[in-house]
Parts: C-alpha cells; sequence; structure tokens
C-alpha cells in the first residue's frame, strides 16, 4: 500500500487523530463540523469554514490544531516537498502561538503535544529520525504534564499508547535509543491494550470518536501484531461510511485486502467518491489497481496508469511503474514490460523500502518468472487455492536459481494460508536452509511465517527460536518490518507462554 513502515503508521493514524475533550469540556458544533470535514478530505471547505470563524467561537489550541489537521492531510496526500516544508513551517509557528496562550485547559499542552507527534511522523517518513526522536521526546512530556495535571483527560493515555505500540515494535538497534529519548517503555501489546481499555471504559469523548480509536487499533493490529482478523474486527461499526467518506473507503480496503477480502475491498475502493469537494486522492487509485492485479484482471493497468499519470508525490510512483510492467509482463508485453522498467531505472535512488524494491528490480533484475508472479499477486489477493494450483502446475526442477529459491517460499506461504501445516513447515525449512545467504528476503521472511506458525500451533521454544532467526538475517530488502514483526512476535511470546 501506500503508506508503509513505521513512519507510515503513525502519520495515517496522527491523521485519524480525535478531537475530543471531557464531558466537562465539549467542543462547540463549529469544532465538531470543521472536523468531519477534514476526516473526510473536503480540506478546502474546513478551511473556509475554519478562515471565517470568529475568534471565540473555538478554543485557540482547538483551531490551531484543526488547522494543522489540514495541512498534515494535504502533506500526506500530496507527498511533495513544498506540502511537507509548509506543514513544518506553519505546525512550528502554531506550536509557538499555543504556548504563549492562558489558557488553563487540558487542550493547551494536549494541542502542542499532538502537533509535534505529527512533525514527528512526518519527520520520520522522510528518513530524518533524530529530529522525530526530539519531537516525540518533547511530546511524550508534554502529554505526561497534561495527564498529571488533568488526569481524567483521557486523551493523553491514548496519545502515550500509541508511541508505546510503535516503540515497541522498533529492532533492538533502534528501539533502546527511541525509548531514552522518548521516556517511555515500548509495547506492542500493552499500547494496544489501553486503546481497547479505552473502548471498553466507554467515556463520552472516547465513545463519540470511537472510529478513530479503532483505526488506530486496526493499523497496529494489521502492521504489527499481523492479527489480520482482529483488525477487521475492529472497524467493523455502523460509523463508517464509505459510501461518502473516501479515507473510510480507503481504509477498510487496506484491512479487507490483507485481511482475505480483496473482492471487496476493490467494491469499497470503486463506490467511493471523489472528484469536488473532496482532496484528490491518487493513493487510493494506486490500491484499487493492486487489488485488481492481485486478481488478475485485465483492466488492473488503468488506475495504476492514472495514478502513474497524476501523482506528482514522492512515495510509491516507482512500486506504481512496476506494477504497470508486472501487468504487461503477465499478457505478453515485454516490450511494455521493458520500457517502464526502463523508466524506473532512470531514476535517482528512491527512499521508500517498496520504491527501492522496484528501482532495484528494474536495475539489477532478475525479471520475474510469470508463474511466480501469477502465484504471488493471487496469494497477496487471498485467492489461496488459484495461487496454489498456479504454482504446482509446474515441478520444482522447472525452476532454477534464485526462481527455485523463491518457488520454495511462495509454496511454503500459500501452504500456510490453505492450513497445510506440515507442507508449509517443511517449505520454510527448506527456504531457511537454501537462501540463509542469498540476500533475498525470502530465507528471512520464512524464518518470520515459521515463527507465526508455531506461534498460532502453541509450539513456543520453536516460535521463539524462528523469530531470533529471522532477526539475525539481514536481507538487502524489507529488514526493517520483517525485524520489527519478529520483535512483536517475541513480545506476544512473552505474554502467552
Amino acid at each position: 500500500m501506500i503508506m508503509r513502515g513505521i513512519a507510515g503508521i503513525v502519520a495515517l493514524i496522527l491523521w485519524y487523530r480525535p478531537l475530543a475533550a471531557q464531558s466537562t469540556e465539549a467542543l462547540p458544533p463549529d469544532a465538531e463540523a470543521i472536523y468531519r470535514q477534514i476526516f473526510s478530505l473536503r480540506l478546502s471547505d474546513a478551511n473556509q469554514r475554519l478562515q471565517a470563524l470568529p475568534p471565540q467561537a473555538i478554543p485557540a489550541p482547538v483551531a490551531a490544531l484543526l488547522a494543522n489537521y489540514i495541512d498534515l492531510a494535504r502533506a500526506l496526500l500530496d507527498d511533495q516537498e513544498a506540502s511537507t516544508r509548509y506543514f513544518h513551517q506553519q505546525a512550528a509557528a502554531r506550536i509557538q502561538a499555543v504556548q504563549r496562550l492562558p489558557d488553563r485547559s487540558p487542550w493547551a499542552l494536549y494541542a502542542e503535544a499532538e502537533m509535534r507527534l505529527q512533525r514527528a511522523a512526518l519527520w520520520a517518513k522522510a528518513g530524518n529520525y533524530i529530529a522525530c526522536a526530539q519531537e516525540t521526546r518533547r511530546a511524550c512530556a508534554l502529554l505526561e504534564e497534561n495527564r498529571r495535571r488533568f488526569p481524567h483527560f483521557a486523551l493523553n493515555r491514548k496519545s502515550l499508547a500509541i508511541v508505546q505500540a510503535l516503540l515497541g515494535a522498533l529492532p533492538d538497534e533502534f528501539r533502546w535509543a527511541a525509548e531514552w529519548l522518548s521516556g517511555l517503555r515500548g509495547s506492542v501489546l500493552g499500547g494496544i491494550s489501553e486503546l481497547e481499555a479505552l473502548l471498553v471504559e466507554g467515556m463520552a469523548e472516547t465513545l463519540f470518536f470511537e472510529e478513530e480509536i479503532r483505526i488506530a487499533i486496526a493499523l497496529l493490529r494489521l502492521h504489527l501484531l499481523e492479527d489480520k482478523e482482529g483488525a477487521w474486527r475492529a472497524l467493523q461499526s455502523a460509523r463508517w461510511n464509505a459510501r461518502q467518506n473516501p479515507l473510510a473507503a480507503y481504509s477498510l480496503a487496506v484491512v479487507a485486502a490483507r485481511s482475505g477480502r480483496n473482492d471487496e475491498a476493490i467494491r469499497l475502493l470503486e463506490a467511493a467518491p471523489e472528484g469536488e469537494p473532496f482532496h484528490p486522492f491518487w493513493q487510493r487509485h494506486y490500491l484499487l489497481g493492486v487489488l485488481k492485479l492481485n486478481r488478475l484482471d485485465a483492466d488492473a493497468d488503468q488506475p495504476l496508469r492514472r495514478f502513474a499519470r497524476h501523482f506528482l508525490g514522492e512515495t510509491g510512483r516507482w512500486e506504481a511503474c512496476q506494477k504497470i510492467a508486472w501487468h504487461c509482463l503477465l499478457h505478453g508485453d515485454t516490450s511494455g514490460y521493458r520500457t517502464w522498467t526502463t523508466r524506473i531505472a532512470a531514476a535517482r535512488r528512491p527512499r521508500s523500502e517498496q520504491d527501492h524494491a522496484a528501482w532495484r528490480e528494474a536495475c539489477e533484475g532478475p525479471r520475474p518468472h510469470p508463474a511466480l508472479l501469477r502465484a504471488r499477486l493471487l496469494f497477496d489477493g487471498g485467492y489461496y487455492q488459484r495461487a496454489y494450483e498456479t504454482l504446482t502446475q509446474q515441478p520444482a526442477s522447472h525452476y532454477t536459481g534464485d526462481h527455485r529459491l523463491e518457488y520454495t517460499y511462495r509454496l511454503a506461504r500459500i501452504a500456510h494460508a490453505l492450513g497445510r501445516y506440515d507442507e508449509a513447515e517443511r517449505h520454510y525449512r527448506q527456504t531457511l536452509e537454501e537462501g540463509r545467504l542469498n540476500p533475498a528476503y525470502f530465507a528471512c521472511q520464512a524464518a518470520l511465517q515459521l515463527g507465526i506458525l508455531y506461534e498460532n500451533t502453541r509450539k513456543c521454544a520453536q516460535a521463539k527460536t524462528a523469530y531470533q532467526t529471522c532477526l539475525r538475517l539481514k536481507p538487502q530488502q524489507y529488514r526493517i518490518s520483517l525485524h520489527a514483526k519478529a520483535k512483536a512476535g517475541l513480545a506476544r511470546l512473552q505474554k502467552r507462554c
């Protein structure tokens, strides 16, 4: 998907942050209306309404936070240096303005902390981890102070819980420093449990903004715990109106796709609104193209081409070109495949893991094997039986070199998804044995998935060994995300076993 890695999760969660207060400090209707407009990506309408309000209509810290949400949404959707730079400039000015306010409500420190966390998310997305850590530390200190002054202000707990969960997913070489800088001890399960407790407690502010709490739980469960069904259940609420809100449709589609509901995800995206008055949301077309490609649709390249033509941001462009090249390859258009991979290879080295993977494939190869590619896409779409039949049409001897290693790995993943655990375990182990020294990610991912298999079958000692094996391997691609998931697995084992 377009937002990947821990930085992307932070940014998306912070985008959804609720504007709620204690029941004794209810926000005026104007604040709620503007927030709803932001949440549904009617950013121009929200900005106009906010600017037209008299100074006393909304508490000043809340007005600053609303304006920051608008700029954050634009920075994330546009994904361009200019919009990101503008966000940081405006956020810095708003933080200074809030600091000068005589406001004695919990909103003053909370608004400053939230704006700092939003800045931290964009710093992390840009790879500036020192600035990210500094802002996160300041934000956490503000939230702790706000919790001391206003212990019943639930949103302090919510923000700290998300930071706690994300810190717990960092690899060891980063986590100790991040914990020291933030003053928090990372725990994926602890952070998610705190968020879920807020829902159960049912305080007025948390219930009113239930959907935002649910999206935070869903994203954390999906990306940090690999709990696909738990993530899907978290979003089952009557409050989600995907036909009127493109962001709600996108969020539901992301979780649906990752939980084996590819057809449902496509339906959600195709029915989502666009055009006036919504801010351009090209990432939706990218995701739709990927999901249709997973289903091997003949027209899967159309939304991808639309994204490549219109999106001017920095993240996902080359991955979209890669997917168009794959579509050409699967339909026998080798000339089209070369055209799109040449376009990728001519680009400067990308920052994101997925764009970099596309760039490496274009520059260094090898060209994907069509049968392996079909099986991979069908698996990603949750069409496991079709993927298994596609992959087993040829014997293992048909594949050589790196393709042979990929064949074993993909057969293991598909067998695992089909519940053929003995077969999956055998192929995972073969992938590990043959791929330990290979720079590809297959062996590291095999170790991670073997740990998940053992964990789900209550073989705790074997699961721990597999997760530790994953952490010892250093693939060229996806190392940080794979190690984060292995660390989350070890944390789960400590609680379960």
